[in-house]
């Protein structure tokens, strides 16, 4: 049942409205350029009648409002840049989940088969966090081949740690999905109308297709929502801990025994891995893009509870 809807509703969709018009034009809102002629590498200037020179990262100022990275680079146009690489990746993560998901997670309601493993299955998932799954494997393929140092890492082990990282974050995922789908599919088949169409002839793609998919429509985009979010709270957890997928540049002088591994794009998942290292040193890189990331997924947040407050209820996913 459709409820009327709150000045709250449309408020979500004002917010995730914006955040979608940031991640199609940020590249064009952001007030200075990210390319490698933009790089600052010091600035003069004068006191006490001495030439002096600073280099970067700067401290919020007037011309960069969230202040720069170690390159000179605006942290306020690295954001508006780098949204719809964090988005764009977080949502192909959450589609291979559900590819995956929504054909068993149907079938083994519809039919029964499999429902014994597929419980087993997600208790085990389930039973501690995803991140102490992921953690350790991610982070011994990371560190032990020297991914760290990214531009200079073998191709191949780029390429191993890359599939790697999309195929344990997409494995830890479609069992709980899968589950839940299955026990939606399981409520919904148990209805006369469904029985009805099975004595009548209908096989189960027919059943699936023309009544469970559009009876689950709304859980379903729930659903989906509810993944994406969870989807991008386990790689910012895994980006705090330096865990990240490719996009990087190291800056630094090998000589002196130094360098730092930074997004190239602004990509805010990379910018967390970065920020967190110098959390102590410069503070505004870390709080900038950690507060970004907060208000982002608390907006979908927000979003995902007026949907289900004016489309459905929490009850139903239960």
């Amino acid at each position: 049942m459709i409820k009327r809807s709150s000045s709250a509703f449309y408020i979500s969709i004002a917010l995730i409205v914006l955040i979608l018009l940031v991640a199609i034009f940020g590249t064009w809102l952001k007030p200075h350029g990210i390319a490698s002629e933009d790089k600052i590498n010091m600035i003069q200037y004068q006191q006490d009648g001495k030439t002096r020179y600073n280099i970067p990262p700067f401290s919020p100022n007037s011309t960069f409002l969230l202040g720069t990275d170690h390159r000179g680079f605006d942290m306020l146009s690295l954001l508006l840049n780098g949204l719809k690489y964090t988005l764009g990746t977080t949502l192909a993560l959450t589609l291979l989940r559900f590819v995956i998901a929504l054909p068993w997670g149907l079938w083994s309601g519809t039919t029964g088969k499999g429902w014994g493993v597929l419980k087993a299955m997600q208790w085990v998932v389930a039973s501690v966090p995803a991140f102490v799954f992921l953690f350790p494997p991610l982070a011994g393929m990371y560190f032990g081949l020297r991914l760290d140092q990214w531009v200079k890492a073998d191709a191949h082990y780029k390429m191993l740690f890359s599939a790697t990282f999309i195929i344990l974050v997409t494995f830890i995922g479609v069992f709980p999905l899968a589950h839940q789908i299955a026990e939606r599919t399981r409520y919904y088949n148990d209805k006369l109308f469904i029985e009805a169409s099975r004595l009548m002839g209908g096989s189960v793609v027919h059943r699936t297709v023309r009544h469970l998919i559009p009876c689950m429509r709304n859980e379903m985009t729930f659903m989906f929502l509810s993944e994406f979010m969870q989807v991008l709270f386990l790689l910012g957890q895994l980006a705090v801990f330096n865990i990240v997928l490719g996009g990087t540049e190291t800056i630094g002088d090998s000589d002196a025994g130094y360098s730092i591994t930074i997004t190239t794009s602004g990509e805010w998942l990379s910018l967390i891995a970065y920020g967190s290292r110098y959390i102590r040193l410069h503070p505004w890189i870390i709080l900038s893009v950690g507060t970004s990331f907060a208000l982002l997924f608390l907006s979908l947040q927000f979003f995902l509870s007026q949907l289900k407050r004016r489309y459905g209820s929490e009850r139903q996913l239960m």
